[in-house]
C-alpha cells in the first residue's frame, strides 16, 4: 500500500496540473471532509481462510450426516460454475457445488445498491476468438451473441457491447481519447509506438511451426514452437529493452497493461504473457471492431448470475470444506459457516475449482510438487456511489477512465451501459493493484489497513483526476483481494509447474484459472469445462 501523500507532495502535483494555489487550499478543505464519508471494508472470508491454513478449524465430529452425489465441485468461481454448467449441458445432474462465501462468483462477484449494480472484480470479456469454443457456446446460450452474418461472423448483442466512449486517459492536464498516450509525444516516441504495435500485430498473425496460432485464448491452445515459448524465459521489461523500446510513454502503457491484466509490473511478468496481452485477442464480431469488449453494470457478475439461475438447485453456499479424503472415490467434509454444523459428501469424483494454494490444506496426501511456486497478486477494488458524474477536463466521461500519473488503474463507470440518460447518481469501480512491493509484503499491509486509510488513499487519488469529487461521494465500499490473481511470472507459463498442476490426484480433478497462470474468464471457463469432461469420461469407466 502507498504511504500517505504529504501536503507538500500533493501541492507539487497540483501545480503540475496547473491548479492555482487558492484552489489547492480549497482542495485540502474538501479532503478534510472525506472523513465523513461512510466507508466499509467488505471482501472474502479472510479469517476463515487463515483459520483453515493454520489448522485452527476443528476436526469433523463423528456421526455427521452423510449424503452421496456422483461429483462434488469445490469452489463456485467461474471455473467451478463452468464445470457445473458443462455437466448439466451434457445431461448430467448428479453433482453439488460447495462455495465458502455467501454467494458464488469468485473474482467475478458483483454487488448492487439503490443506484446501480457494480462489479467486485472482473468487469468485461473480450470478443471471443475462433478457438474460444466454450466461450462462444456460452455467449450464444446467454444471448450475448445472436447468430452470425452470411460469412459466419458472430453478431453480438448491441446492449452488451461496450458503449462509446470506451476509454480515456488523463495526461498533461486533460483527458484524451483512448489509453495509449498520444498528446505531447516527440517524433521519436511516435515512431517507437508505431514500431511496437506493428510488432504486436505481427505476433497476432503469427503461426508456429506446428500450425497453431502463436498466442491463443485459452493459452493451452497456443503454438508449442520453442522459438515462441522462449519468450517465457525473460521478463517483458527485458524484451522491451532488448528490442530497443525505451520511450517513457510506451513503457508506461505496456506497464499499465501488465498491471491491469496480471497485477504486476513489466519487471515481473513473462515476456510471453506481456506479448499475449496484445497478440492473443483475435475475436471477431460482425457489428464491432477488433478490440471491442462486452460488459454490464455488474461486470462479469452478469454471467455469474445467469449461470447461478441455471445451477441454483446444485449450489450450497457458506460451505467451508475442511478435508477431502480419497476413499473408494472421494469423501468431502465441510462445515456450514452460518450454523457451524458439519456434513460429509461421498462422491465418485471431486472437481477442485478453488485456488491451488488451498489444495495442501484440504486434500489428503497432496504434496506441493511445483517446481516454481505460484505467485498471487493482491488487489484493492472500491465501489464509490456518487451524487453525480465527475467534472470533465477534455473529452467526456468514458467507461474506463485512467490517469497517466496515478499508481491506480483508474475506474470504470457502472452506469455507462445504461441506455437512459447518464445524468444524476452513479457508481464508479476503482481498481488498485498492489504491485509496488513483494506480494507477501503488500498482503500483510493490506490486512493491517483500516477503512479510514483506504478511504484517504482512494479519495486523494481521485481528487487529482477530478478536483472536488470528494464532495460528490455518498459512500465507499472497499474490497481487498489478498490473492486477487495469479501472476504469469518469468518461466511459469511454459515450465514444469503448470504441467504438474494439470495432473489429477486420484479421483480429484483440478479446475481453476491459476492452472493457466492468467486470471481471466476464458482461462477459468476452459479449465472448468475440461475438468468436467475428464470426470464424465472417468465415470463412464466406473
Amino acid at each position: 500500500m502507498l504511504k500517505p501523500i504529504s501536503r507538500a507532495t500533493l501541492l507539487k502535483g497540483l501545480a503540475g496540473l496547473a491548479i492555482a494555489g487558492g484552489s489547492a487550499e480549497l482542495l485540502f478543505q474538501i479532503l478534510g471532509k472525506s472523513s465523513n464519508i461512510p466507508c466499509r471494508i467488505l471482501g472474502p472470508s479472510v479469517a476463515l481462510g487463515h483459520a483453515l491454513r493454520d489448522k485452527r478449524i476443528g476436526s469433523v465430529p463423528p456421526d455427521v450426516p452423510v449424503t452421496e452425489t456422483a461429483v462434488t465441485i469445490i469452489g463456485g468461481g467461474i471455473a467451478g460454475l463452468s464445470a457445473a454448467w458443462w455437466l448439466k449441458k451434457q445431461g448430467f445432474n448428479d453433482f453439488t457445488v460447495l462455495e465458502l462465501e455467501p454467494d458464488v462468483g469468485g473474482n467475478s462477484r458483483s454487488g448492487r445498491n439503490q443506484v446501480s449494480a457494480y462489479p467486485w472484480g472482473a468487469h468485461y470479456v473480450p470478443l471471443a476468438n475462433d478457438e474460444s469454443v466454450y466461450v462462444r457456446m456460452l455467449f450464444e446460450e446467454l444471448g450475448i451473441v445472436n447468430g452470425a452474418d452470411s460469412k459466419g461472423v458472430p453478431i453480438y448483442n448491441d446492449l452488451y457491447l461496450c458503449h462509446e466512449p470506451q476509454e480515456r486517459l488523463l495526461k498533461d492536464g486533460s483527458f484524451q481519447e483512448g489509453l495509449i498516450p498520444r498528446r505531447g509525444l516527440q517524433n521519436s516516441e511516435r515512431e517507437e509506438m508505431s514500431r511496437f504495435f506493428a510488432q504486436m500485430d505481427k505476433f497476432r498473425r503469427m503461426i508456429g511451426s506446428d500450425g497453431k496460432p502463436a498466442f491463443a485464448i485459452p493459452l493451452d491452445l497456443s503454438s508449442q514452437d520453442k522459438d515462441i515459448l522462449r519468450l517465457d524465459q525473460i521478463s517483458m521489461a527485458e524484451w522491451l529493452k532488448g528490442n530497443d523500446f525505451h520511450a517513457k510513454p510506451l513503457l508506461w502503457y505496456v506497464n499499465y497493461c501488465c498491471r491491469d491484466d496480471y497485477g504486476s509490473s513489466i519487471n515481473n511478468v513473462s515476456a510471453w504473457a506481456g506479448v499475449h496481452y496484445f497478440a492473443g485477442r483475435r475475436g471477431r464480431a460482425a457489428n464491432a471492431e477488433l478490440n471491442s469488449v462486452v460488459t454490464w453494470p455488474e461486470g462479469n457478475g452478469f454471467i455469474v448470475n445467469k449461470l447461478k439461475e441455471r445451477l441454483q438447485s446444485h449450489v450450497e453456499t457458506n460451505a467451508l470444506v475442511v478435508k477431502v479424503a480419497k476413499n473408494e472415490g472421494a469423501v468431502t467434509s465441510y462445515m456450514n459457516t452460518k450454523t457451524n454444523s458439519h456434513r460429509v459428501i461421498k462422491s465418485k469424483c471431486v472437481i477442485f475449482a478453488a485456488p491451488r494454494f488451498l489444495a495442501p490444506h484440504l486434500i489428503d496426501d497432496y504434496r506441493k510438487h511445483e517446481a516454481q511456486e505460484p505467485v498471487y497478486a493482491p488487489w484493492l477494488v472500491a465501489n464509490l456511489t456518487l451524487k453525480r458524474i465527475p467534472s470533465e477536463r477534455g473529452i467526456q466521461l468514458a467507461w474506463d477512465n485512467v490517469s497517466y500519473l496515478s499508481n491506480s488503474l483508474g475506474y470504470v463507470v457502472a452506469t455507462h451501459q445504461n441506455i437512459t440518460t447518464r445524468e444524476g447518481a452513479t457508481v464508479i469501480t476503482y481498481y488498485y493493484p498492489l504491485s509496488q512491493n513483494d506480494p507477501a509484503i503488500e498482503r500483510g499491509q493490506m490486512l493491517k489497513s483500516s477503512a479510514q486509510e483506504w478511504r484517504k488513499l482512494v479519495t486523494e487519488d481521485l481528487e487529482k483526476m477530478h478536483p472536488g469529487i470528494t464532495e460528490e461521494i455518498l459512500s465507499i465500499d472497499i474490497w481487498p483481494w489478498g490473492h486477487g490473481m495469479i501472476r504469469p511470472s518469468v518461466g511459469f507459463l511454459w515450465g514444469e509447474t503448470r504441467d504438474k498442476m494439470k495432473e489429477s490426484h486420484g479421483n480429484v480433478f483440478f479446475a481453476h484459472s491459476d492452472m493457466s497462470g492468467m486470471s481471466n474468464f476464458e482461462e477459468a471457463q476452459y479449465h472448468g469445462v475440461e475438468a468436467a469432461t475428464r470426470v464424465l469420461s472417468k465415470l463412464k469407466q466406473v
